[in-house]
């Protein structure tokens, strides 16, 4: 894969979480690639945990996880301070791909819902558009 000119990461930090350690490796190569430092981690605790401690620029994020969902791990992110990272630009990555389910994800906090499989130019585009708006 070679990176495409417009599309830079360079010195982002994007948080992903996502339980299925394939797509995890997936996505921190693809952000890796276009410039980003990426945290990769497989849970919903070790994410709020990254959030604080890590200060990330975007999360993306799956939302169907084992024990805490990316629904409960975005409502717990919106609880959190400006400066703890509460209001971290956020997308739910799913194979929910209903306007329900978009809907569901937008009301929990997150501000993009993409369905997998995502194509990888709308997600890298989707994710300079968050972190160039960051609102903290």
């Amino acid at each position: 894969m070679s990176p495409d000119a417009d599309l830079k990461l360079d010195g982002l930090k994007v948080l992903v979480v996502d339980d299925d350690g394939d797509n995890l490796q997936f996505l921190a190569f693809l952000f890796e690639t276009y410039g980003a430092e990426v945290a990769a981690v497989s849970s919903a605790s070790d994410a709020f945990q990254a959030v604080q401690e890590w200060q990330p620029d975007v999360l993306v994020s799956d939302v169907r996880m084992p024990d805490e969902d990316g629904h409960m791990l975005i409502r717990r992110i919106r609880g959190l301070t400006v400066e703890q990272g509460g209001q971290l630009p956020a997308i739910a990555l799913t194979a929910n791909a209903k306007e329900s389910d978009r809907l569901q994800a937008l009301a929990a906090g997150f501000q993009q819902h993409l369905a997998k499989p995502v194509d990888q130019d709308t997600l890298l585009q989707t994710v300079m558009e968050m972190a160039a708006s960051k609102i903290r």
